[in-house]
């Protein structure tokens, strides 16, 4: 089996445990809405250890990973 594929079915065998034992699949899932986002974002970029990451990552694009987590 090729990395790629292992990888996959690492993914989707967490995905199976992860919905079988209750496990919220999103933001939304939470009661977190678009408008809860924004209230995050100057949280997220005022975090100490942002400075740290790897990849720096501007309000726009973290705005992005809150939309896609809902």
């Amino acid at each position: 089996m090729s990395d790629e594929a292992a990888s996959m079915e690492a993914i989707n065998a967490i995905r199976t445990l992860s919905k079988r034992v209750g496990i919220p699949q999103g933001f939304s899932q939470l009661g977190v809405s678009k408008a809860d986002i924004e209230g995050w974002l100057d949280k997220a970029l005022a975090d100490p250890c942002a400075p740290c990451n790897p990849r720096p990552a501007s309000r726009d694009e973290v705005r992005e990973l809150y939309l896609e987590a809902l």
